[in-house]
């Protein structure tokens, strides 16, 4: 069924705001309440504190290429000398993480990110494992996850992967189109992209992801549907549907993208209103924001069940889960705190080979910060939030203590996107598209911004 999606409401919230993978945003981080100096002792904290299960990032920055639409933090080399050096400091990261203890927590859920991981050569995939495993255990039923690149991605790494336990693949596709490949600069025939598909599931690696980009060059409704219609033949259990975040003045190479030809801010949002119809027909749960899985995926279950999570590797069924990260630019969150390390490659190289840690900022979360990230997360992961449930956790009178917020909802309820029960917040079908517009009202740094005067525009991609 097409959600009843007009220009009224468009106009009135196809604005910017964070996409919350995270509360606070990292560009809200309060500077003076993390040292990163004090990162080790975050560690011992976290090691000591809690026996609780632990997700674990690790960062690989290296692409032989750039593509043109990317906003990745990426370094782009075909020298085998600067993959060498940094593998070594992300081997000694894990050697002085791991003196602070907090290996000797199990880790549910395990995550590559890049830049491409699968840059690496077969020998170093094994090493950048067994760092890991040197230092941490995996439970028995963890989610071990990694990013790859078809276009370079052959046979014997994939052979690699599955042997060492990697069961949830995912990949760019972006586009199917080939005049839209070439003027991203991303040229990947179908046929890559199906075979690596198929040695995936042959190999018994479990789970395929595939991310899908809409507001590029060339783009079209037409064209575009013909890009859903054969990742539905595919039938992967997840599909990401990225609107494209055209963000020149932070990322010089997107300069080159010729954006006159790109799809119409209108046009865009029928290929997503088409998108999603399509991916709904076909049996996919939309999971709101711009994801979907089929309806026994791991995701789409916790969704029924009002227990999915988000963090910064996106959605996830592991909620309140700790990160330890590592790798150049990686974001974790322990001990109360989000941490990140430095983002520049030789930034990060000169930390570690100095002898300690690479953390450059981070926040320390406070009690309010702690109360509307639960909200804000309630919203976005379930579209559901138990306002009971707010206050006993935190001792407050909830429609008290967000009258403003409530108040604010109520022209959103008037359009159809939420429903304002005695006792909860529910979102509506339509009003999942829009949930980063409901769930923004109780960001405090937003409003913060606001009564400044700044919008968000510039600074977060657009809500649609």
């Amino acid at each position: 069924m097409r959600l009843p999606v007009n220009k009224k409401l468009l106009e009135r919230y196809a604005t910017s705001a964070p996409r919350y993978t995270s509360y606070p945003t990292a560009i809200d981080w309060v500077a003076d309440s993390f040292e990163p100096l004090d990162y080790a002792q975050h560690l011992t904290n976290a090691a000591n504190n809690s026996s609780a299960p632990l997700s674990v990032y690790i960062h690989i920055p290296f692409c032989a290429e750039m593509c043109l639409y990317c906003g990745c933090n990426v370094v782009i080399t075909r020298r085998e000398d600067r993959v060498e050096r940094y593998l070594k400091q992300l081997e000694t990261e894990f050697e002085r993480v791991a003196e602070t203890g907090i290996g000797r927590r199990q880790v549910h859920q395990y995550h590559w990110g890049g830049g491409t991981p699968t840059h690496l050569t077969c020998d170093q995939i094994r090493r950048v494992h067994a760092m890991f495993t040197k230092v941490f255990t995996l439970t028995d039923d963890a989610e071990v996850a990694i990013e790859v690149d078809p276009r370079v991605t052959n046979q014997e790494q994939l052979e690699v992967l599955a042997e060492l336990g990697f069961n949830r693949i995912s990949m760019g596709v972006q586009d199917f189109d080939p005049k839209v490949q070439e003027a991203v600069k991303r040229v990947q025939p179908k046929e890559i992209t199906v075979g690596l598909v198929e040695s995936a599931r042959k190999l018994g690696i479990g789970s395929v992801n595939l991310d899908l980009i809409y507001g590029l060059p060339h783009q079209s409704r037409a064209l575009f549907a013909e890009t859903v219609k054969e990742t539905i033949i595919l039938r992967p259990e997840r599909v990401a549907l990225f609107h494209y975040a055209h963000v020149p003045w932070m990322k010089k190479h997107q300069t080159a993208m010729d954006m006159e030809s790109a799809p119409s801010s209108e046009e865009k949002i029928e290929i997503f209103l088409d998108s999603v119809e399509a991916f709904q027909d076909a049996g996919y749960e939309y999971l709101g924001l711009d994801h979907f899985a089929l309806p026994d995926d791991e995701l789409a279950v916790a969704l029924k069940n009002r227990t999915l999570h988000r963090n910064f590797m996106g959605y996830t069924t592991h909620a309140g889960t700790e990160m330890v990260s590592f790798g150049v630019s990686s974001i974790g969150e322990v001990d109360g705190c989000f941490v990140q390390n430095k983002p520049v490659e030789i930034d990060y190289l000169t930390a570690l080979e100095g002898g300690g840690l690479a953390a450059l900022r981070g926040h320390k979360m406070s009690g309010e910060d702690c109360l509307r990230r639960d909200i804000i997360l309630g919203i976005m992961c379930n579209g559901y939030l138990d306002k009971q449930q707010i206050q006993e956790r935190y001792g407050i009178d909830f429609d008290q203590h967000f009258a403003a917020q409530l108040k604010a909802l109520v022209p959103m309820q008037d359009d159809g996107l939420v429903l304002l029960h005695p006792h909860a917040i529910e979102l509506t079908s339509l009003g999942q598209m829009f949930m980063r517009n409901v769930a923004v009202q109780f960001d405090s740094y937003f409003a913060a911004r606001q009564e400044q005067g700044k919008t968000g525009e510039g600074t977060f991609s657009k809500t649609l």
